[in-house]
């Protein structure tokens, strides 16, 4: 039987521990969900890094027109990138067939957290159906790492992988931890209304302090796309691995 872990934080599994699983990393408000804008927007390949001054680095010895800067500090744009971490400032015609160097407070520190697993996907409520059938096709131990708000535990990202938890369950057999059945429990709760959730969470509310509110409503558009992301590669790289035009019609990406 599959082990299926919930991680509400990163810092509740060590890199370690997360090695020989499919992680999905989540972070709702709102890195993953922004980086499966752009790349559904034609963006050819998303490089997560950890620091402001890591990504203005390396993004200075790529080829200006092929490249894009983008990320966030405490939720504002870094001054000097040529995009934040809104998902409505990636449109096709600022993206496509760009490489992007991302760079935000919680999500990317997230995916590089998770560099020793056996496969890494990006999780959001965008893309929520495509992950969920990869991860019943894959048949392997799965850990939902969550990025959390500045340390702390995300009502929206264990929403997300609370949805996750009872979509498996109701399809598969597969051993929860207790991070797990927090999470389940956590979505019969509050997942009905997913946008009203956001907006009192900790992040929905640190959001709309600063004038990104409408941000939410882009975050809570649930299978909006039928992409699934996946980080591969020594540094990572995101890129889409499979595509379907149909909700309940997948192929998986493989390892």
């Amino acid at each position: 039987m599959p082990i299926l872990s919930v991680h509400l934080t990163p810092a509740l599994v060590g890199p370690v521990d997360l090695a020989d699983r499919l992680v999905v990393v989540i972070d709702i408000l709102r890195a993953t969900t922004t980086m499966l804008y752009a790349l559904a927007e034609g963006a050819s390949v998303i490089i997560p890094v950890a620091e402001v001054d890591e990504a203005s680095d390396l993004a200075s010895r790529l080829p200006d027109t092929t490249v894009l800067l983008a990320g966030e500090r405490k939720g504002s744009p870094i001054a000097g990138f040529d995009l934040g971490n809104s998902p409505k400032e990636f449109t096709a015609s600022i993206v496509a067939d760009k490489a992007i160097v991302f760079t935000t407070t919680n999500g990317t520190r997230a995916i590089l957290h998770a560099g020793l697993a056996r496969r890494v996907l990006l999780g959001a409520f965008v893309n929520f159906s495509a992950v969920c059938h990869e991860l019943l096709a894959d048949g392997g131990d799965v850990s939902l790492l969550c990025a959390g708000t500045d340390g702390a535990v995300a009502l929206e990202d264990t929403l997300f992988a609370g949805a996750v938890v009872e979509f498996l369950q109701n399809r598969g057999d597969y051993l929860l931890d207790d991070g797990a059945r927090l999470a389940w429990d956590t979505f019969e709760g509050h997942g009905s209304v997913l946008l009203s959730a956001f907006e009192v969470a900790a992040g929905g509310k640190n959001l709309a302090e600063i004038g990104l509110n409408e941000d939410l409503s882009w975050a809570a558009k649930i299978d909006r796309f039928g992409i699934l992301a996946e980080v591969k590669g020594t540094p990572p790289r995101i890129s889409i691995c499979s595509y379907s035009a149909s909700p309940t019609v997948w192929r998986t990406c493989g390892p």
